[in-house]
Order: structure tokens, then C-alpha cells, then sequence
């Protein structure tokens, strides 16, 4: 993977760099080297980047699929103020900040605003 593109994909999952740090489990100074192309991407941490995208795919089809069975005139979608909650609610992004869940719902309200289905989005 070339580095601008490991960058955009880190960036479109929702991933500061000091966010990657701690998921992980790598120092800064080697993420700046990957992305400015003065070192090559480890191929395992180019498969967790991707690994996350996938489950904030993963996340927003399930959920569509979900509201396909039992369609309604507009959704609403809740994010969650406290990190408890939200983790509670989505076990599977456990070690992941609460914007990458984030990511997921964008992700989510535009599979929604594709369908011409109103959805707005509330804190709970």
C-alpha cells in the first residue's frame, strides 16, 4: 500500500496518529516514517487499518440490512455522549475511540440519505 493511501484510509476510518499509537501499539515517530514514505508499512499493520474499515463497513450494512426488514418513514441514529455506552452498545470496537464509531455512522446516514430515507442524528 503506498503511503498516501495508508494515510487517507487511516484518516477515513476516524484515526488520529496519536490514536493509532495506542491501537496499535507502535510509536509515532514510525507512523510518520510509513506515511511520508521514508519506511515501509509492516503488511499486519496495513491489515488492522484495513481490518477497522471493514467493521465500520461491516457495521453500517448490518444495520441497513436490519432497517430493510421492517422499513420506516425516517430514522433517527444515536451517538453516544459517554464512551461506557457506547461500548457497551457495540462490544466489537472495543479498543477503538468513539469517533471511529462516528465514522460508522456517517457511513451508516449516507446509506439512508442514498435511499432518499430522511435520518438525522441524536446524542443518547
Amino acid at each position: 500500500m503506498h503511503p498516501a493511501e495508508f494515510k487517507t484510509l487511516r484518516e477515513a476510518v476516524g484515526l488520529s496518529i496519536s490514536t493509532l499509537v495506542k491501537v496499535i501499539d507502535v510509536d509515532e515517530r514510525s507512523i510518520r516514517k510509513w506515511e511520508s514514505g521514508k519506511k515501509k508499512i509492516p503488511e499486519d499493520v496495513i491489515k488492522a487499518v484495513v481490518a477497522i474499515d471493514q467493521l465500520l463497513t461491516d457495521t453500517a450494512n448490518i444495520a441497513f440490512d436490519e432497517f430493510q426488514k421492517t422499513p420506516q418513514d425516517k430514522v433517527t441514529l444515536h451517538r453516544y455522549i459517554e464512551e461506557e455506552d457506547y461500548l457497551n452498545a457495540h462490544p466489537e470496537f472495543e479498543g477503538l475511540p468513539i469517533t471511529t464509531y462516528g465514522v460508522a455512522l456517517f457511513r451508516l446516514r449516507q446509506k439512508y440519505k442514498d435511499a432518499n430515507i430522511p435520518v438525522s442524528i441524536e446524542y443518547i
